[in-house]
């Protein structure tokens, strides 16, 4: 048997739900909250992919000049802007090959790097003698740079 439930004075039981009013007002809110996300997250996307990438190759940088000085070897890294990667080598022998994320480029024709035994960089090939490698997403630019003498490796965000 079901029971009747107990109103108080005043109450009739039509209370329950919600006006006409109150729903409008929610699914115009939830609208507009995933238009914002719409637009906003495609190019929050991108940078993030950028921010990974620079971060990425600082640390494979910073791995192989740390393998190079413990393992008493040669490491280097090559890199192809044609193809948006970039391959690891111990004294010649491959490694590993990292692809950068959709839509990251290398912005510059960068030298390969190469660490000797002493964490010293030698930058072989390519224009440009820096020791700088640039990303792009199209919009934002971030340098990898490579200090010349020490090897120490850090970013600049332009």
């Amino acid at each position: 048997m079901r029971r009747k439930r107990q109103l108080k004075a005043g109450q009739s039981d039509k209370t329950r739900g919600f006006t006409l009013l109150e729903v409008l007002l929610v699914l115009t809110l939830l609208a507009g909250v995933g238009f914002v996300l719409l637009i906003k997250l495609p190019v929050q996307m991108d940078n993030r992919n950028l921010s990974l990438a620079s971060t990425q190759l600082i640390q494979e940088l910073r791995d192989a000049r740390a393998k190079a000085m413990a393992e008493n070897t040669w490491y280097e890294i090559r890199l192809y802007p044609s193809n948006n990667t970039y391959r690891i080598f111990r004294e010649g022998t491959l490694e590993k090959t990292i692809t950068l994320p959709e839509k990251i480029s290398f912005a510059n024709q960068p030298s390969n790097i190469r660490f000797s035994a002493e964490g010293s960089p030698i930058f072989l090939g390519g224009p440009i003698k820096t020791g700088s490698i640039s990303l792009t997403n199209g919009k934002h630019t971030r340098n990898v740079i490579t200090a010349l003498i020490t090897g120490r490796v850090r970013e600049e965000i332009k």
